[in-house]
């Protein structure tokens, strides 16, 4: 599976030149609903409902009920009430009580980390503009196979995962049950960005004790030489600007391709030009 990620140059500098991924931490997201629950899955994390439940039906006195009859329910519900306490919700970093959902689910943001990428096979243009920005960017090319391979994980991290994102409707849809689920879905409006997603994270945090995280993100060594494909300059660049990144990579000792965007490329107008496109072809073109 064909990937990119778009990037302004000081962030790829950065990459090239610490040889690191850098992962954010999903609470710094823009958009509330990453890393949430569904209507179905609060039902299905949460307590609140349960504790709605017996509070409605079994702790209010009933019409005609003798004194015995009430105390024998209330005995009952004790019973339930405390198998309700007992019931534990999934998350990447083990099982808590359900009576902590809305207090430590929303800690599970803090602590996984996440880069972007965007699944295709070409150039898009409207990536071009959300995330390259900057004129003076790039767009790196890798595999999802080859960026799996290429990341090294150490102490702050013991997991990592890349998927493609789903999107879905928070109201309407539901989780298939993997505790990852959440974390790997967003709303519908953003699936034009066609989002495949590295994720790491520390299966052994506690949240309980834990539920803030005073990093931005975290650094991930890479072997860029396995990752990066080929670097793609902005159609917007200023013409200095593809030397600028040969430089880099040629600093960095990597051995890439640093091409011009096709969007880039002037009309087929004359015989000159036809002939000219006609040597660069691809063999199977």
């Amino acid at each position: 599976m064909i990937i990119q990620r778009y990037m302004d140059l000081p962030k790829f500098v950065s990459l090239v030149q610490t040889r690191s991924l850098y992962l954010a931490k999903m609470s710094a997201f823009e958009d509330a609903l990453e890393g949430g629950l569904t209507v179905d899955d609060f039902f299905k994390t949460s307590n609140a409902p349960a504790h709605i439940d017996l509070a409605i039906n079994d702790i209010w006195p009933r019409a005609a009920e003798t004194a015995d009859e009430r105390a024998s329910r209330l005995e009952s519900s004790k019973s339930a009430q405390s198998e309700v306490t007992e019931r534990q919700f999934q998350t990447p970093f083990g099982s808590y009580p359900r009576d902590d959902a809305e207090r430590l689910f929303p800690a599970c943001r803090e602590w996984i980390y996440v880069s972007c990428w965007h699944q295709s096979e070409h150039e898009c243009a409207a990536m071009w503009r959300l995330y390259g920005r900057d004129k003076n960017s790039v767009c790196i090319f890798s595999t999802d196979e080859q960026l799996k391979a290429a990341m090294a994980l150490d102490s702050s991290c013991d997991s990592l995962e890349i998927e493609q994102v789903k999107y879905i409707c928070h109201i309407n849809d539901s989780f298939s049950g993997s505790p990852l689920d959440p974390f790997i879905s967003k709303s519908k409006p953003y699936a034009f960005e066609r989002e495949t997603r590295v994720v790491a994270w520390n299966s052994g945090l506690d949240l309980s004790t834990s539920p803030k995280n005073e990093k931005s993100g975290l650094l991930l060594e890479v072997n860029l030489g396995k990752i990066i494909q080929k670097v793609v300059v902005s159609p917007h660049a200023d013409p200095w600007f593809k030397n600028i990144v040969k430089k880099l990579c040629e600093d960095a000792r990597l051995s890439l391709e640093v091409e011009d965007s096709v969007i880039r490329m002037e009309p087929v107008s004359d015989i000159y030009r036809a002939m000219s496109y006609n040597q660069s072809r691809k063999p199977d073109a």
